[in-house]
């Protein structure tokens, strides 16, 4: 009797710790983070979590902790591909299993087929567990797609390519992930993969169409792409973490007006948004300013190299004519204190 006790515990304990594999229980191809959990021996990052979406227009829900990896991507990890999954359930359902601490499995997007709402779970600057296989998982982001893999004439609709396609070019567009398909790869062409998502309906050459439709105007130039850029000798050269390339460009402030100018060949006119990427530190300018060549004339606009950097700093943005010319420029004059830095800046059309 007693051995039939204790042979019976046995079995509900391990029944309870059982973790299914799926969005819903119950259903085995789905992915997780595989067997190598990967994150053993990574020193989470500290600080509080951000309730705010990375894309604009998607809805906050975040998984629960226990079924991602606390990162500070793109510093971290460089973020290089997304991975394209369908859920084999519900949107609903997968919105309750990423916030189940027993399923150890999230992705970073999971979207609605009847509306095509976006609900983020997991922030981009984490790793996601979705692609069933670490090395993929600290690389990408996860988009999952509710519906089932064998029956795509219903889940797979036009809305839901669109609004995919649109939240996938924003992706690309914010970490310059070549838009092809070696870099947006289903589940299923995940190295080791054992799944099928998003299966053979799932139209690669109408979605590749319309990401790339998505795919507006962006020109990055960095610090070192020295034929388009133009600086006094003031500006010397230096190295920080943060660095968007191996180094930047810095100067002390001045009473006059001396900036470090990039040129770009602006495509076509229209409006821009103006990114900065600097590596913020303690010794740098609270006030920089950046001088903008609008349609309009010559407009300033200013950032905090202290407390923002390390990635891409919205400016603001402008209307711009068509041609080649120093579109923007890092100022020296300034009152406020710190070294100004001059890293690298992006234009994307919008």
């Amino acid at each position: 009797m007693r051995g039939w006790i204790i042979a019976l515990a046995t079995a509900l304990i391990m029944g309870l710790l059982a973790t299914p594999a799926s969005a819903e229980p119950g259903n085995s191809d789905h992915g997780g983070r595989g067997e190598d959990h990967g994150d053993a021996f990574r020193q989470p990052e500290s600080g509080e979590e951000s309730t705010k979406p990375d894309y604009d227009g998607a809805r906050w829900s975040p998984a629960n902790k226990a079924n991602y990896t606390n990162a500070n991507r793109p510093k971290s990890d460089k973020i290089n591909k997304v991975v394209i999954h369908t859920m084999q359930g519900s949107y609903k359902g997968t919105e309750a299993w990423f916030k189940n601490p027993d399923s150890e499995v999230s992705a970073h997007y999971i979207m609605r087929a009847k509306d095509t709402e976006i609900t983020q779970m997991v922030h981009e600057s984490d790793i996601g567990w979705h692609a069933g296989n670490w090395d993929v998982n600290v690389e990408s982001i996860g988009i999952e797609h509710e519906g089932y893999v064998d029956n795509p004439g219903k889940w797979y609709t036009d809305k839901v390519y669109r609004a995919s396609a649109k939240l996938v070019q924003s992706i690309c567009e914010r970490y310059d992930i070549p838009i092809d398909r070696d870099h947006i790869i289903a589940h299923s062409e995940v190295p080791g993969a054992d799944h099928t998502d998003p299966g053979s309906g799932w139209d690669w050459s109408k979605y590749m169409k319309l990401v790339r439709g998505y795919d507006k105007a962006s020109i990055t130039i960095d610090n070192a792409q020295t034929d388009q850029i133009h600086a006094s000798s003031s500006w010397d050269t230096a190295k920080a973490d943060g660095n968007y390339g191996d180094d930047h460009a810095q100067a002390e402030p001045a009473m006059y007006s001396d900036p470090l100018w990039y040129e770009a060949s602006i495509p076509k006119a229209g409006t821009y948004k103006l990114q900065a990427w600097y590596p913020k530190g303690d010794n740098n300018n609270e006030k920089t300013p950046y001088v903008v060549k609008t349609v309009d004339g010559y407009k300033t606009v200013y950032a905090d190299q202290r407390n923002e950097g390390d990635e891409w700093v919205t400016l603001g943005e402008f209307d711009l004519e068509k041609g080649d010319y120093p579109v923007t420029g890092v100022d020296r004059s300034t009152n406020g204190d710190g070294t100004i830095v001059a890293d690298a800046v992006r234009l994307v059309e919008q």
